[in-house]
């Protein structure tokens, strides 16, 4: 199949970024075909803050955007890290982004010497502190702090003794940020009209089909629009993937059952102290809270079901968090379409797939779908067969969403809460043993972790195991064998020693709000 033309139903952040993508791919390749988006102004997005993990950056490099020329017009600022609070009720942990301290064939024996240590020296080793132990640059979400570039000691202890390595760091190449989705939308709109994407105003009613089962154009209230390749950013409603070509949809509500939000704007009352460089997530009773820091103000959302709290017991929740806000409530399902791309539809953003808003895997899921389309269209200068669907599919499916839905997964079914209902079914009543892709199994998992502590080529997924407590090794063995732990591990001098000058540093840079008056809102 050869593209001439593409179009793009639905606007917001995944219609425009897809949009803005072929148009400088376009603008690359000097290819000549046409790329049209079809959205209606009435229809609202969701438009909530959002919070991003790393991979907005592959959107922002290949667009060629510098920071400085989007951020103030989003109210965007820095996220450096995520951080878990009361999922373990009672604690906090961290989920830095970019690279960690160390070399991969140190990972096995750091992570190792950590479950080791908190065993005897408990309170040290403790899951506020694992971060900042694997990834030392992660000292600056627990002060609060941001520098554009330095370099880092790190402590890590081997059976030969203690001894520091220089972690590189970039500001630039560690950093995902906050910003408001409404906006963001409109700057990549903006960047679509400049390179040649018509835009369309028009209310979306049906579609045309072809002989072989494919859409020949959409039937819009103004017009009808014809293309070669249609990708779906319909959000929630999913009008072709969904609705047109009948795809069938996997739900993942078995096991993560949150399916609203209310969702509300709190203004700073202290803005050095509350504009945070970190997105927090804070366990309640039924369900988690997002606080999300833009400049002018903070986003938060409280996420939760009412399988058993009615709604006027979470907006009491709410409510004596945040005060008596005005606020919406935004619903979504959670799960994804079997097939990402079928006949000449792709499904993008919510029309393809959503897990839940823990860990910002909305947009980065989004972004992934993107980046698959236009590797595929751009291998053979837009031509595609059924083997590139296969491919797409799989890869922004088994490989793409339901990994992510397993790393969501973890907060719930490592966590010892049974203070309510909520918690006590998402730790013991969940099936999680229905784990749609067995590659990411809730057993294989356990069996990885517990029985061969194979941890070696973990990243994300490491920081909730430590930050949850969950070991690998037997606390009764390691409390037998005592005599044979090294101690160094046992007392802890190095580490402490270590958080206290790594302290001391980053105590002298800028506050998160310091850095962005002076670096970006100047």
């Amino acid at each position: 199949m050869r593209i001439n033309s593409i179009c793009v139903l639905g606007g917001g952040t995944a219609g425009f970024s897809i949009s803005s993508l072929l148009s400088r791919y376009k603008e690359l390749s000097g290819l000549d075909f046409d790329i049209k988006l079809v959205y209606s102004e009435k229809i609202k997005t969701i438009g909530v803050g959002e919070s991003s993990i790393l991979n907005i950056n592959d959107l922002f490099n290949y667009l060629g955007i510098d920071e400085k020329q989007w951020m103030r017009k989003c109210d965007a600022t820095y996220k450096v890290s995520l951080k878990f609070t009361d999922f373990n009720e009672g604690s906090h942990f961290y989920y830095p982004l970019g690279k960690n301290s160390f070399d991969k064939r140190d990972n096995a024996l750091r992570i190792n010497d950590w479950f080791i240590a908190k065993e005897f020296n408990p309170d040290l080793y403790i899951p506020e502190n694992v971060a900042t132990y694997i990834s030392s640059h992660n000292i600056l979400a627990q002060k609060n702090k941001l520098i554009d570039r330095c370099r880092f000691n790190s402590y890590i202890y081997k059976e030969t003794g203690e001894y520091e390595v220089l972690q590189q760091y970039n500001l630039k190449n560690s950093t995902a940020y906050h910003f408001d989705s409404s906006k963001l939308g409109d700057v990549l709109k903006e960047y679509s009209i400049e390179r040649g994407v018509e835009i369309i105003n028009d209310k979306f009613i049906d579609a045309k089909m072809n002989d072989d089962g494919s859409i020949k154009e959409l039937v819009c209230e103004g017009g009808n629009y014809d293309a070669d390749l249609f990708v779906d950013c319909s959000g929630f409603e999913s009008l072709l993937l969904g609705k047109i070509m009948k795809e069938d949809f996997i739900s993942y509500s078995d096991t993560l059952i949150n399916d609203k939000a209310l969702v509300a704007k709190v203004p700073y009352t202290d803005k050095d102290k509350q504009l945070k460089n970190y997105t927090d997530s804070i366990a309640l009773k039924n369900g988690w809270c997002w606080e999300i820091p833009l400049w002018n103000h903070m986003s938060v959302g409280y996420v939760h079901t009412n399988k058993f709290a009615s709604e006027k017991e979470i907006e009491k929740e709410f409510f004596d968090r945040y005060g008596d806000v005005e606020y919406k409530t935004v619903h979504y399902k959670t799960g994804r379409y079997k097939r990402g791309w079928v006949k000449n539809v792709v499904g993008i953003g919510l029309a393809y797939g959503f897990i839940e808003p823990l860990e910002s895997t909305g947009l980065a899921t989004t972004f992934v779908n993107c980046f698959k389309l236009l590797e595929i269209i751009s291998k053979r200068d837009l031509n595609y067969t059924q083997i590139d669907r296969d491919i797409f599919s799989y890869s922004v499916g088994n490989n793409g969403i339901d990994y992510w839905r397993s790393v969501v997964m973890m907060h719930y079914f490592l966590s010892i809460r049974n203070d309510s209902n909520y918690w006590k079914y998402v730790t013991e009543d969940a099936n999680y043993d229905k784990d749609i892709n067995s590659e990411f199994s809730y057993k294989s998992f356990i069996h990885k972790c517990s029985v061969t502590r194979d941890l070696s080529n973990e990243s994300g997924p490491i920081y909730i195991i430590t930050g949850m407590g969950y070991s690998p090794f037997s606390r009764a063995h390691l409390l037998s064998d005592a005599s044979k732990i090294p101690i160094q591990l046992k007392d802890g001098k190095g580490f402490e020693e270590f958080l206290v000058s790594l302290g001391k540093f980053v105590d002298k840079l800028p506050s998160t709000f310091e850095f962005l008056r002076n670096n970006i809102y100047d």
